[in-house]
């Protein structure tokens, strides 16, 4: 998991494509709906599994995808 105030969480913007990474292995991938000005919370949204909120304590290391 990243940290607060380390890479990740606090660079992420609305629109960028991001994936959450957890046990290793990317689970989840989208675009960043929204997010808190803190940037604790995100709001990633995918096609088909639609819109999750993820905080940044929820255990999942954070990492921009290029385009």
């Amino acid at each position: 998991m990243n940290q607060p105030g380390g890479p990740g969480w606090d660079d992420v913007q609305v629109g960028d494509k991001v994936q959450l990474v957890g046990s290793g292995r990317p689970e989840y991938v989208g675009f960043v709906d929204a997010r808190t000005a803190d940037g604790d919370i995100i709001w990633v949204h995918d096609p088909v599994d639609g819109r999750r909120l993820f905080h940044i304590r929820d255990g999942y290391e954070l990492q921009l995808v290029a385009s």
